[in-house]
């Protein structure tokens, strides 16, 4: 069995510098990778106007920061530029296919886990996950406008799964 673990994307300002939301998920990942070294990693995030205006995608700025704090280059598999979270398991699939990964551990933030768990879990329901939920460094207010947010596309992300399934 091949495992991964996939980091989800969480915004950048314009010059590249991580959120307090997207350090929170790499900085776990890190921990999670740091008992279990022999894992690929596979970071995700584009380019888009709510999260990265930069012209590097995200995932980049995910995997360097990773890299700074220890993780070797041979662990990371091929970036995933993806601008959503359907996106990010629509565009995993192929680097997940071609590595042979039958066991995802997905990390992201706790407001943020729900959706990751729908999308994933049904796009791919061969594999076995496990799911890493960062806590989010912000304040009650912001993380409950980031909970109404989910809430929201929840819907939106059902439709686009079921589209995809028919």
């Amino acid at each position: 069995m091949s495992c991964a673990i996939v980091v989800l994307g969480a915004p950048n300002d314009g010059d590249g510098n991580l959120s307090v939301m997207a350090l929170s998920r790499c900085d776990l990942a890190y921990i999670y990778f740091s008992q279990k070294p022999h894992l690929k990693i596979i970071c995700t995030g584009g380019v888009g106007a709510h999260f990265n205006t930069t012209s590097t995608p995200h995932a980049q700025y995910l995997k360097n920061y990773l890299m700074s704090k220890g993780v070797p280059q041979i662990n990371f598999l091929p970036l995933v530029e993806s601008r959503f979270t359907f996106e990010d398991a629509l565009l995993a699939r192929e680097v997940i296919e071609e590595h042979g990964i039958t066991s995802i551990v997905i990390v992201t933030s706790e407001f943020h886990l729900p959706r990751a768990k729908l999308v994933f879990s049904t796009i791919f329901p061969q594999i076995t996950f496990h799911y890493l939920a960062a806590t989010t460094p912000l304040s009650d207010d912001e993380l409950l406008k980031l909970e109404k947010h989910e809430r929201d596309v929840m819907e939106r992300e059902r439709r686009n799964l079921s589209t995809l399934l028919r």
